[in-house]
């Protein structure tokens, strides 16, 4: 666990404030965010998954709300402002990751994170039942989806299923934390499988399947709603006033939409993280009968998410650092410096396309539209002249060419891409999005404050409370671009060629 402070520019005296919590797969940050979207102050924890065997993947669910509590005082400290000057708390969260609570609200079980895929059985059965769900916006059931995990409860945890009065999801949880109400919104639960993305209400047929009453739900509202005011017993081991308002947020990737100025049709957004994310914004109701990727419910109302992910993008970038790079990891700690720089400089004199190597980055199966869960990850093509240098670069391109695969899908639907706004861990390398804009030909934009997420929450909040009239003007207010990272047109001709090879090696593999 580690928590850290960062320094910010002075606010101005008149500045409004919003806590933002961004409760990830393996950090909780809490944020404190001022109108004009400047970070007053950051905390951010750090924890490990629980992993006991192959396809389980669970977290103390209790943790989650420790860590907000903890950053919360933290990021009050540290910032030094008035309390009463703090109008709001919102929350983005990870997707998918399910919380069972008793008649008290009690926890009963580790939560199950998005990527344990126990439950393929049940979302192969949940499929052949009632087809894949287009209602929903997933071209498919998958085991990420929280009704297989519901249904394997169910069929594997008879006793403990019995004594659930809520299925929620991280976000929920927190909110019920906050504001002791069982709130949810739609653009979390449009990766449930149990939403109707059209109609905005929970899809009966899969509750009926299932056996699960809309009770044991929480009730639906759109992102950036007032759900009420603090418990008095977070006022009062925070500090902060009982007329702070708890907001509704957004599912994390879509919240670094909004954050990253990404609520327009012409721009692709991409969030290299634990997992690889790639979302565009798309104004009219969509149809899925002609739609390749899959479709969610926007923060903003009346706006639809065109969304597709690789599970381990990143993941697959720590795990190699975990393997491969462990006395640098050592010694960089020692040293207060991060081994994803002393990684990336062993990629930089490397020439593009590797030399013959190439990654397929499914560490943990796929969730592509054309992968599964039954994909594996690979190094292909390796020779006695690559270095250790080599590998890392190859696992950078790997999730480029993923992205060119994904931006060429989305133009074949009538996005019409002008740049791509990169978040995420990965958006802090300036080799990394080089190699993104010379593998897509798109210009790469980076963002002055490194956390979208949770200033889309925030952005989310200014509209909720008052302080801007709608999402639009907030955006033009508190975002503010890095840099832009425009393609080299003699990468991108080399690039041709590799990106080839790459969507040949993986057809060959998936088709194994």
């Amino acid at each position: 666990m580690t928590a850290k402070e960062v320094e910010f520019d002075k606010h101005p005296k008149n500045s409004e404030y919003y806590i933002s919590l961004d409760i990830g797969t393996t950090s909780v940050k809490v944020i404190l965010f001022d109108n004009f979207g400047k970070m007053a102050s950051i905390s951010t924890h750090e924890y490990s998954l629980y992993t006991p065997s192959e396809g389980i993947v669970e977290f103390e669910a209790e943790k989650y709300w420790k860590f907000c509590l903890l950053g919360i005082k933290e990021v009050l400290s540290k910032s030094g402002i008035s309390k009463k000057d703090v109008k709001s708390i919102g929350v983005c969260s990870q997707g998918e990751t399910l919380i069972c609570l008793d008649k008290r609200g009690k926890v009963l079980c580790n939560a199950i994170v998005w990527m344990d895929s126990r439950s393929k059985k049940e979302a192969h059965e949940i499929t052949k039942a009632l087809g894949s769900g287009a209602i929903t916006g997933q071209l498919g059931c998958e085991p990420a989806w929280p009704i297989t995990k519901i249904l394997w409860l169910k069929k594997n945890a008879p006793e403990l299923y019995a004594k659930v009065d809520k299925f929620i999801l991280v976000e929920d949880y927190i909110i019920f934390m906050l504001a002791d109400r069982f709130v949810g919104e739609y653009s979390l639960y449009a990766s449930s499988f149990m939403l109707d993305i059209y109609k905005k209400d929970w899809w009966d047929d899969i509750l009926n399947y299932v056996g699960i009453s809309r009770d044991r739900l929480v009730i639906l509202k759109e992102s950036g709603r007032v759900v009420g005011h603090l418990k008095s017993d977070v006022c009062d081991e925070t500090g902060l006033t009982a007329k702070t308002v708890v907001v509704t947020g957004a599912m994390d990737q879509t919240s670094g939409a909004i954050g990253s100025g990404g609520i327009s049709s012409d721009i692709i957004t991409e969030t290299t993280g634990a997992a690889l994310a790639i979302f565009a914004t798309i104004d009219k109701k969509p149809s899925i009968k002609r739609c390749s990727i899959p479709i969610q419910c926007h923060a903003i109302a009346d706006k639809y998410l065109l969304i597709n992910w690789c599970p381990t993008g990143g993941m697959a970038f720590k795990w190699f650092r975990d393997t491969f790079f462990e006395y640098e990891q050592q010694l960089a700690n020692e040293q207060r410096k991060d081994c994803y720089d002393v990684m990336v400089q062993s990629a930089e004199h490397i020439p593009a396309g590797c030399q013959g190597l190439m990654f397929l980055p499914y560490l943990a199966g796929g969730a592509m539209i054309d992968t599964g869960y039954n994909s594996a990850g690979v190094f292909y093509g390796i020779g006695l002249h690559h270095r250790r240098g080599h590998f890392v670069r190859a696992i950078m391109e790997s999730l480029a060419y993923i992205l060119r695969e994904n931006v060429e899908m989305m133009t074949r639907l009538g996005i019409h891409c002008k740049e791509i706004h990169s978040l995420g861990g990965g958006a802090k390398s300036l080799l990394w999005n080089q190699i993104k804009a010379d593998i897509t030909g798109k210009p790469i934009v980076t963002m002055r404050c490194s956390e979208s997420a949770a200033l889309g929450t925030a952005i989310l909040q200014s509209v909720a409370v008052g302080s801007y009239g709608d999402i639009e003007e907030a955006c033009r207010n508190m975002i503010h671009k890095e840099a832009v990272i425009e393609p080299n047109e003699e990468a991108t001709k080399l690039y041709e060629s590799a990106f080839s090879s790459f969507l040949s090696l993986k057809s060959k593999i998936m088709q194994k």
